[in-house]
C-alpha cells in the first residue's frame, strides 16, 4: 500500500470514530437509548446508554424480553405488555411512559418509543428508544 492509499484510509477511520462519536455524545446529554429486537434470530441488542438509562451493565443484565419486562415497575407492566403486543400484530405505534426500578430500588420515568418492521405481514423487527425523562415527571401525575 503506498503513502497516499494509507492516508486516506486513515481519514476515512478518523471520519468513522467522529460520526461514531457525534451519534453517541448526544445519548450522553439527552439521556436516549437506543435497543432492537430481531424476531426471527431472538436477539436483542442495547446501545450504552441503554444500560445507563436502567443503571445496568452488559454483564448483570442478559437481553430477554422477560428480564426487560423484570426492571418495569410492577403497576405499570400490563400496560408495557399490551403495547408491545399492540405495536407487533400492527394494530397501534409503541409510544409509551412508564415507570422502572433500578437494582437499588429507586423509580425512574422513561418514555418509550417503538417501530415494528414487516415482512408481508410478519413482524420481524422491533426497535425503539427509551428516554429517561425522570426530571420532567417528576411534577406531573402518572
Amino acid at each position: 500500500m503506498n503513502a497516499r492509499h494509507a492516508t486516506e484510509r486513515g481519514k476515512k477511520e478518523n471520519t468513522g470514530r467522529q460520526r461514531e462519536v457525534r451519534l453517541i455524545e448526544p445519548q450522553r446529554l439527552m439521556p436516549v437509548g437506543y435497543w432492537e429486537w430481531n424476531l426471527e434470530t431472538k436477539k436483542y441488542s442495547w446501545c450504552d446508554e441503554m444500560y445507563r438509562i436502567f443503571k445496568l451493565t452488559p454483564q448483570q443484565f442478559s437481553l430477554r424480553t422477560g428480564i426487560f419486562f423484570n426492571c418495569v415497575h410492577p403497576a405499570d407492566r400490563n400496560k408495557v405488555v399490551r403495547a408491545f403486543g399492540k405495536a407487533l400484530v400492527g394494530k397501534q405505534p409503541y409510544n409509551i411512559q412508564h415507570r422502572i426500578i433500578w437494582p437499588d430500588g429507586s423509580v425512574r420515568f422513561v418514555h418509550g418509543k417503538a417501530e415494528v418492521t414487516f415482512d408481508g405481514g410478519r413482524p420481524i423487527r422491533f426497535w425503539g428508544t427509551i428516554q429517561d425523562i425522570t426530571d420532567r415527571r417528576q411534577f406531573e401525575p402518572l
